[in-house]
């Protein structure tokens, strides 16, 4: 018969640097074994003892999370007793009347002294609940006169010692120690937790008989009130009551309801469709009918207010078409910038220090959520080309190097937000 009511096991190493590393790697490897092939129905909190576990602990079921604690477990001096903790989780757990819980310590035996409960304590507490400690000792050369008080431990309470000292191969330690905590657990839960799974099918019993006598009680109720209105209204109760039913389905049961409704779907779904096409048709022909924007030069520009443009008092002509934003003038330095995927070329006559950036620019980028509102500068100094970020929230590189501030080559690649140009200087 299988015991579903255990689920619930508290896990607790003793993780002071007084266990070998022979024996640590056991801890660690016997956990990680144990937690893969538990019951479905079992879950797990895992802790160190020590003072920090007697407000209580958080169970689960999830291997991974389990496997990362162990991961992450270290082995330290500490100051602790396990009879401390032992007795302060046992004596909140019956306060709090939980059942059904058990213990798996890991231990050398070797710990600091108690400072709040003695083993009698211990021990008299153990005797009488229903919480097994199953102690896995981790043997070493130093503490063989600790067994005794560990096995007294497990044995009170109705559990089981168990130790690391195997005969023979050890390459299956973790997968023995494993099979016997289960083993034993199983059994404990067959004979001592066997009345709590009964209980909880007398529960379900009972709770299903007061459901069943609630609908009688409703039922008796509902043909009572009926009698009296029939008796009120001068009806003979002798006579045979015949209720007749119409089974004539109403007009939502109907098939015409049906293909009513399968009709309006389709309809609407024509009328999506239809008006879709024509909405793009009308778009589209409104965007080829528009004239091609072309600038005179001559006026286009005539009085450009250049306070963007530095002291440079040289005529500039700056032009929008398919290609993006083209900047020409006089004797200046011409910087191209073309999109490594799109193609798309941005022309910049460094008259000053021109900013790039989302909006509000020299020279405006759309379309590329990673770029900053003003991202970066170009300009000219001493015959050379430079670039300087205007601390960009996702910065400026050259040739894939972040930069502050970097003279810009020929033939070098700037990458600005989520894109990468190639650079050209004339």
């Amino acid at each position: 018969m299988s015991i579903h009511v255990c689920g619930q096991t508290l896990v607790l190493v003793d993780n002071d640097a007084t266990v070998s590393d022979v024996n640590q790697k056991i801890v660690k490897t016997t956990l990680k074994y144990l937690f893969y092939h538990k019951q479905d129905d079992r879950t797990f909190c895992f802790n160190t003892y020590g003072h920090d576990i007697v407000s209580g602990e958080e169970y689960t079921d999830n291997v991974n999370d389990l496997v990362c604690e162990i991961d992450k477990l270290e082995f330290s001096a500490k100051d602790s007793n396990l009879c401390d903790t032992l007795s302060e989780v046992v004596i909140r757990w019956k306060e709090a009347d939980f059942a059904c819980r058990d213990i798996l310590v890991f231990t050398d035996g070797l710990e600091g002294a108690a400072t709040g409960h003695e083993k009698e304590e211990l021990y008299y507490l153990l005797e009488n609940s229903e919480y097994p400690v199953y102690v896995v000792m981790l043997d070493q050369e130093n503490n063989a006169s600790e067994r005794k008080s560990l096995s007294a431990i497990a044995t009170t309470s109705g559990g089981k010692l168990f130790e690391t000292d195997f005969k023979g191969s050890d390459a299956e330690v973790d997968r023995q120690l494993t099979e016997m905590i289960f083993s034993a657990m199983d059994e404990y839960a067959l004979s001592h937790w066997k009345k709590y799974e009964e209980e909880y099918e007398e529960e379900d019993a009972a709770d299903e008989a007061a459901d069943e006598t609630d609908t009688d009680n409703e039922t008796e109720e509902v043909f009572e009130k009926t009698e009296e209105e029939m008796e009120y209204a001068g009806e003979d109760l002798s006579a045979d009551v015949i209720y007749e039913y119409d089974e004539t389905p109403g007009f939502m049961e109907s098939t015409g309801a049906l293909v009513l409704a399968a009709v309006l779907i389709a309809a609407g779904l024509i009328v999506g469709i239809v008006g879709g096409f024509v909405i793009m048709k009308v778009r589209r022909k409104e965007y080829t009918a528009r004239e091609p924007f072309v600038p005179d030069e001559d006026d286009y520009f005539e009085d450009y207010d250049l306070k963007c443009m530095g002291n440079d008092t040289s005529e500039t002509v700056m032009l929008d078409d398919d290609r993006g934003t083209r900047l020409l003038g006089d004797n200046t330095r011409i910087v191209t910038l073309t999109d490594c995927d799109s193609a798309r070329t941005y022309r910049i006559a460094l008259a000053g220090r021109m900013s790039v950036g989302r909006g509000g620019c020299d020279i405006n980028i759309t379309g590329d959520d990673a770029l900053s509102k003003r991202h970066c500068e170009l300009y000219e100094e001493g015959g050379e080309v430079y670039v300087r970020d205007l601390e960009s929230s996702n910065g400026t590189k050259v040739n894939g190097k972040r930069i502050s501030t970097s003279l810009l080559r020929d033939s070098d690649s700037i990458s600005l937000g989520a894109r990468t140009y190639a650079v050209e200087i004339e």
